[in-house]
């Protein structure tokens, strides 16, 4: 039998026929994630509650919390909450009752995914969150990585929210969640009949005009309707006429907070003071604080706490006001000096009882003046407590405290720069910058001013504005008396920005420095991040020894220096290196390790950037399936975590991949937001952003406007050769679309680029390919196309090899034997066809003719089970229907478990399933068929 559900139900049936579908799909094996938002009191918490009554009757396992806006200051209490008061026993998230353990927030994340994971696997589960807005900062993180990691799970994800939240990490994560992986349900307003059956149900019979005149004018708000009908029957202003309820008296309540006040008028005067005093805790409380706030001993409040409770109060894992609207009206009522005198009770008892130091600053805020400088203190201890975990928190409470100081305060200079930093770590610059600037021009020494600047150069690098980090850091490295420590991170900072700048020469310049004053000063995460903008520079100028060089040496150091040092993951650039000096086992080996650390040490900025060199490898290695995977999870994870910089590259990259697959639709959207985030101010390097534009046109026969795109990168040979270092390549595609534009000298130019590079790298055959191909393009000559096929193929990157090959066999017409020409064709398309370059076969199709492949082995190929994915997604798929976690699937094929989880959600639409026992049933009815 269904469950009975609320009053507060009416006029809620498509809402509720939404959730019960979601609730069904899940108890059958399905994940998902509704977001529900309306205004404060359209009766969002009691769909909520209706849902868990529902999933109670479907062996649906329930977490579930309410937040508070004081969960702000308090890194994982919302889902952490939630995930405690689980209704079935949960041995997975027994490490949740230790308390904080000190770790890294994306080490929690894993350990959260991993205890969600294995919980699933034996029960679904649903997590609500009501108010969600104010989720904290890591909670909020939390359930944005793990909803799209989760989606092939039984779990269901069912969050609340209201607008007037403001831009708090719990908004914006609902924000993104309806935008990217929710089914977003707006709870409006009741209509007419909803209003008057609400009513009804309040006042236990039908009603008439009168009450339904006074009923619409709560804006179809259900607790405004039920606060209304309340406070009519508590003043005895509802009469019943022939069985239904009518209205009397002339003195009506008038607004809200008169409702609540006559309903509360209606207790004794000790239930009416237990309210009223609690009314200044805005988060659930126990008996122990209602007695300090009321005078009372505990014993004496047993029976107005019973009176209280259904109309104001709540009990559940504690005390909590029905509404926070029932709260604020009732705290609004209290007199001004009653109030201020309570606030510095709850003052006391929030410190007392060890609460975060918000909750005590809020209360001194309110209790009058005198509270005021303390509560700067305190709003600034919170921050540097939640700076770790929650740094866009930490820097809204360094700016409360700011402005509680006011503009003229001598304490404020020196929180200012704090400011700038938590800011700056928030990824809020235009108050950073703005915060900044104020301090700087009211004087500081030297040391703090660089360090202001040294937070504004690195904020600005970080978010892709390079031009304004070189700046900032160019000032700070103008003044004199700075530590050593400082001037090498601003050194390193600024060598970074260099790198893509185009100052290659002065971010050597400023990588050196890095490293000598780091080890000088002991600041071993500059001298680490120094030798790594070393190593770019090095590679774009085509110093592919030298580029490794400094990486070995920064990841060196790194693992003996440890501490900062380690956080700045040298193996980034070290496997990058490797990868453009075709040691591709080498570069798999050190992203694997690098990855691995980096998860251990839980940091947050580098996760895209391992997506990113990983889909390099593989692209290089023409595993194109799975490099558009990487790239994928990797344009995910940056939009996650607001690194929309490392979205620009990831982006491009993914781009070219789809124009490579035959997908240009799909590159064509993927270069669309490209294109979005680059308006933003982003700088980005030629290679990632205009080479990928010029790729497409290239594909869509478009080379007149692809010449014209190039011309940049065109110019900067032989300065700049990162795009043959990291794309070999390219090389012959510039110079083919310089010879298509009719500019043959600058197709002779790219040649001869790439014979510098080859001789700058004497031991690379990526390098000597590279060089072969585009002289054999541009001078028709086919012993040099063979050059490069052999030098490509000893290099081990395959596309490299079939474009050389469709190259030989174009230029080699009717000067080359048929039967030759026919295996260089053939063997050509049968590498894309591997490959699943299914555009390069198209275009290697149309260019020669459609001469018949036969496999090497002269058989035929054997069928696929799941013949509609590609093979990187069947052997994931394989692994799932067999019952391992995504986690597991992770570990057993060496790839990220955000590749694991993008390859999933594509195999369910590519199926059309929504379940895992759906995908075991596919793979066991092709496995054994009848």
């Amino acid at each position: 039998m269904e469950p009975v559900l609320s009053e507060h139900t009416f006029g809620r049936d498509g809402e509720l026929a939404a959730l019960r579908g979601a609730l069904a799909d899940t108890a059958a094996g399905a994940g998902g994630c509704l977001v529900l938002r309306g205004q404060a009191g359209v009766g969002k918490s009691h769909l909520l509650r209706a849902t868990v009554t529902l999933a109670g009757g479907l062996d649906v396992a329930v977490a579930h919390r309410e937040a508070f806006k004081l969960d702000l200051a308090a890194p994982l209490v919302t889902l952490a909450g939630a995930l405690r008061a689980c209704t079935q026993e949960a041995p997975e998230f027994g490490w949740l009752f230790e308390g904080p353990r000190g770790e890294e927030p994306f080490r929690t994340i894993d350990r959260l995914r991993t205890a969600l994971e294995d919980f699933a696997a034996r029960q679904p589960l649903l997590v609500v969150i009501d108010d969600a807005q104010w989720m904290d900062e890591l909670s909020a993180l939390a359930v944005r990585e793990l909803v799209p990691a989760l989606a092939s799970a039984p779990v269901c994800w069912l969050l609340a929210g209201r607008p007037d939240g403001g831009s708090t990490p719990g908004m914006q994560t609902l924000d993104w969640l309806a935008a990217h992986h929710a089914t977003s349900i707006d709870v409006p307003i009741l209509d007419e009949d909803a209003v008057a059956g609400l009513s009804a149900a309040v006042l236990g019979a039908d009603v008439d005009n009168t009450v339904l005149a006074l009923a619409g004018s709560c804006g179809g708000i259900p607790l405004r309707v039920t606060q209304l009908m309340r406070a009519l029957r508590a003043s005895h202003q509802v009469l019943m006429q022939a069985g239904r309820a009518t209205v009397t008296g002339d003195e009506l309540p008038s607004s809200f907070m008169d409702t609540v006040e006559n309903v509360l008028t209606s207790l004794s005067e000790d239930a009416q003071w237990l309210v009223r005093a609690t009314s200044v805790l805005d988060r659930p409380f126990g008996m122990a604080a209602a007695a300090r706030l009321t005078g009372r001993p505990g014993p004496a409040l047993f029976s107005p706490l019973r009176e209280a409770l259904g109309d104001f109060l709540t009990d559940g894992t504690g005390l909590t006001f029905t509404h926070d609207l029932v709260r604020q009206a009732v705290r609004n009522n209290l007199p001004h000096a009653v109030r201020e005198q309570l606030h510095r009770t709850a003052a006391e008892i929030a410190r007392d009882e060890g609460r975060p130091a918000l909750e005590v600053a809020e209360h001194l805020l309110r209790s009058g003046h005198d509270g005021t400088g303390e509560a700067v203190t305190m709003l600034s201890t919170a921050a540097r407590e939640v700076a770790v975990a929650a740094p866009a928190t930490a820097a809204d409470l360094m700016v409360h405290a700011l402005d509680t100081l006011g503009a003229h305060d001598p304490k404020r200079t020196p929180l200012v720069a704090e400011a700038v930093g938590l800011l700056a770590s928030a990824a809020r610059l235009d108050k950073a910058r703005e915060l900044g600037e104020q301090a700087l021009a009211a004087g500081l020494d030297a040391e703090t001013e660089a360090k202001l600047l040294l937070g504004l150069a690195e904020a600005f690098k970080h978010a892709g504005h390079n031009e304004t980090a070189e700046a900032y850091a160019d000032r700070a490295l103008a003044l004199e008396a700075v530590t050593t420590g400082t001037r090498a991170r601003l050194h390193a900072i600024r060598a970074h920005a260099r790198v893509y700048t185009d100052d290659l020469a002065g971010a050597d310049a400023d990588g050196t420095a890095s490293d000598e004053l780091g080890r000088e000063g002991g600041e071993f995460g500059a001298a680490v991040f120094g030798l790594t903008a070393r190593s770019l520079a090095a590679q774009a100028q085509g110093r592919m020894a030298d580029a490794l060089a400094h990486a070995a040496t920064a990841t060196r150091l790194a693992d003996q220096a440890r501490g900062h040092a380690r956080h700045r993951h040298p193996r980034i650039w070290l496997a990058s290196a490797q990868t453009t000096l075709d040691d591709f086992t080498g570069a798999e080996q050190t992203l694997l390790r690098g990855s691995t650390d980096a998860d251990a040490l839980g940091t947050a900025w580098d996760k895209p950037l391992w997506h990113y060199y990983r889909t390099a490898l593989l692209a290089a290695r023409g595993r194109l399936d799975e490099a558009a995977a990487e790239a994928d999870a990797g344009v995910d994870t940056a939009e996650r975590l607001t690194a929309i910089q490392l979205a620009v590259p990831l982006l491009g990259a993914l781009s070219r991949i789809s124009v490579l697959r035959g997908d240009l639709v799909a590159a064509n959207a993927q270069l669309t937001r490209m294109r979005a985030f680059i308006a933003s101010g982003i700088t980005a390097a030629p290679e990632d952003v205009v080479w990928s534009e010029a790729v497409y046109l290239h594909a869509t026969a478009d080379d007149e406007a692809a010449y014209g795109l190039l011309t940049g990168l065109y110019e900067a040979l032989p300065h700049r050769l990162a795009l043959l270092v990291l794309e070999p390549g390219a090389a012959a595609t510039l110079a083919g679309v310089a010879l298509a534009a009719g500019d043959p000298a600058r197709a002779a130019a790219v040649s001869e680029a790439a014979a510098e590079l080859s001789r700058r790298n004497p031991g690379s055959r990526s390098a000597a390919g590279a060089a072969a191909h585009a002289a054999g393009l541009v001078l028709g000559d086919t012993a040099r196309l063979r050059q490069a096929v052999d030098e490509f193929r000893h290099a081990g990157r395959p596309l490299a090899v079939a474009a050389a090959l469709a190259d030989a066999a174009a230029a080699g017409q009717g000067r080359e034997d048929r039967a030759v020409l026919e295996s260089w064709y053939d063997e050509s398309l049968s590498i894309v066809t591997d490959c699943g370059a299914d555009g390069a076969r198209r275009q290697l199709e149309e260019r020669l003719g459609a001469w018949r492949v036969t496999p090497p082995d002269g058989k035929a190929v054997p069928p696929r089970l799941l013949p509609e994915l590609s093979p990187a997604e069947e052997r994931v798929a394989l692994l799932v229907a067999d019952g391992l976690t995504n986690s597991q699937v992770a570990a057993e094929l060496y790839l990220s478990r955000h590749t694991v989880d993008s390859h999933l959600r594509k195999i369910f639409v590519k199926l059309e399933i929504k379940r895992r026992v759906e995908l075991a049933a596919r793979v066991a009815a092709r496995r054994h068929p009848p």
